[in-house]
């Protein structure tokens, strides 16, 4: 059983007017009217307006999580088109000291992009 708390409110003549004219409009008495008015204006619209600020929130979060993973897509590319460049440049290895010789380019590659990162 709902419990009910007896207020008095004191309305200008204006709001008086308009809840009036909602009561006998849905046919209600003016203390259902009022009560229905405020239930949907402070409770159901602030649970829609919630829920926008959150739909909004979360598209926002998702066009910034497609923007990321464009410029990660991109920086890859670069990456990958840099590395590919780097050995080309750094001349072909010799055969018996492949594995030695390709672990000293990459080393020097990662040493290059340390040095970037820190500025």
């Amino acid at each position: 059983m709902t419990t009910r708390k007896q207020l008095t409110l004191h309305l200008d003549d204006t709001t008086a007017r308009a809840l009036d004219h909602e009561a006998k409009l849905r046919g209600l008495t003016l203390s259902r009217a009022a009560n229905d008015a405020l239930k949907r204006v402070l409770i159901h619209d602030r649970a829609d307006a919630i829920a926008d600020t959150i739909k909004a929130r979360l598209d926002r979060l998702d066009q910034r999580d497609l923007a990321r993973g464009r410029d990660m897509a991109i920086l890859r590319e670069t990456l990958l088109a840099f590395v590919r460049i780097w050995f080309t440049y750094a001349g072909p290895l010799e055969r018996e000291d492949d594995d030695d010789q390709a672990e000293a380019l990459f080393d020097a590659f990662l040493d290059e992009v340390a040095r970037g990162v820190r500025g």
